[in-house]
């Protein structure tokens, strides 16, 4: 029961960011909303949590990552891809604002 309340939680978030940024995509605001509830800050532990292969998960961080983008990519494990993420002043504001 625990489970679907949170699980349900991390949704309606996940839609919230949708509603305000809406050019970021379902698994992009998913990545977004993790690192800000502090479920995964990398790409690996977010991608065996929620059964998304890491390489989908590596793509939206890259796309998300940037100039006046909401994530900022802090280090990259070259063995194992695994890339380390913090969220970046757009990406803080994005989350802040709701409710």
């Amino acid at each position: 029961m625990a489970d679907d309340v949170w699980q349900a939680d991390f949704l309606a978030f996940v839609e919230a960011i949708r509603a305000r940024d809406t050019t970021l995509s379902p698994l992009a605001a998913g990545i977004v909303a993790a690192v800000f509830q502090g479920i995964s800050a990398d790409s690996r532990s977010f991608a065996k949590l929620f059964g998304i292969a890491h390489a989908l998960v590596l793509r939206e961080i890259n796309m998300l990552s940037g100039p006046d983008a909401p994530l900022e990519i802090i280090r990259r494990e070259t063995r194992t891809q695994r890339t380390h993420i913090k969220l970046t002043v757009k990406g803080e504001a994005l989350c802040r604002l709701i409710p």
